[in-house]
């Protein structure tokens, strides 16, 4: 009896969880087909524990501050390296190169994991590696998504070093170039970190829409070709997508802009 009354109240929850806005007794017990008394019952002692709010006017529910403290909380523990770990391996595999995982740290970026396939010659970053920002997917891919005011001291911060012949080293262009990786959803290395190796990133968001990593693939230049690097761009972002919403990010298709709205990313 216990564990089923458990049960009907975790259905509330993700009920309410679900509706933007709030829900009456009767359209509750209506959804979830229970009994009015029941829902009614339950709804009390959560609200006594703080798990749902009642609006004294409308009297209808929503949930409360309990449910955001606890979920802060998870979401908090949750270890980007862990969480990524499947996306990873899945990516090598489908791709039959090398996966990374990075997060931005003293402005560049840091590259935290990696999986190999099982076969064949990959290109290898060590985890710990810390590259440059202006010329690698990962970094393009970590830099384009922050805020406005951060994108440009981070940039200003760093050198432009012409690493090959292809690097990106005009100030305005590489803002341009930015923008585009941030309209595309996508940034593509195209041996302008080492001659010979092909990247693409995208972008992986947290719970509240700030970007905290860049996923990607890397290989050979002779066997990343153009076509190559089509066929892994939706892989690419959907697997960025999949361990953005591991991660508690909820606005499918959406990203945060440099001036705090949402730009369509698109898949």
């Amino acid at each position: 009896m216990e564990i089923r009354s458990l049960t009907k109240a975790l259905r509330l929850l993700d009920a309410l969880g679900e509706q933007p806005g709030t829900l009456g007794v009767s359209e509750l017990a209506r959804q979830l087909e229970l009994d009015k008394s029941s829902v009614s019952r339950m709804l009390r002692t959560m609200e006594q524990s703080g798990y749902v709010e009642q609006d004294p006017k409308t009297q209808r529910y929503s949930l409360g501050i309990r449910m955001g403290v606890l979920g802060h909380k998870a979401l908090r523990r949750l270890d980007l390296r862990e969480a990524a770990r499947p996306f990873l391996e899945a990516l090598a595999e489908e791709t039959g190169e090398c996966s990374h995982i990075a997060i931005l740290a003293d402005n560049r970026a840091f590259y935290i994991d990696q999986a190999s396939p099982r076969r064949g010659v990959v290109v290898d970053a060590p985890i710990g590696t810390l590259a440059p920002v202006h010329c690698t997917a990962l970094g393009k891919t970590l830099v384009a998504f922050q805020p406005e005011a951060l994108r440009e001291e981070i940039l200003a911060a760093g050198v432009l070093e012409p690493f090959t012949r292809r690097t990106i080293v005009d100030p305005a262009g590489l803002v341009r170039h930015l923008d585009s990786v941030r309209e595309q959803g996508v940034a593509i290395d195209d041996e302008e970190f080492s001659i010979g190796v092909r990247c693409i990133a995208a972008p992986v968001f947290r719970y509240d829409g700030a970007v905290c990593g860049a996923i990607g693939v890397s290989g050979p230049s002779p066997r990343v070709t153009d076509e190559r690097l089509r066929a892994w761009e939706p892989r690419v972002k959907g697997a960025a997508a999949e361990l953005s919403a591991r991660l508690g990010w909820e606005e499918d298709g959406f990203a945060v802009s440099p001036e705090g709205a949402s730009v369509r990313v698109r898949t």
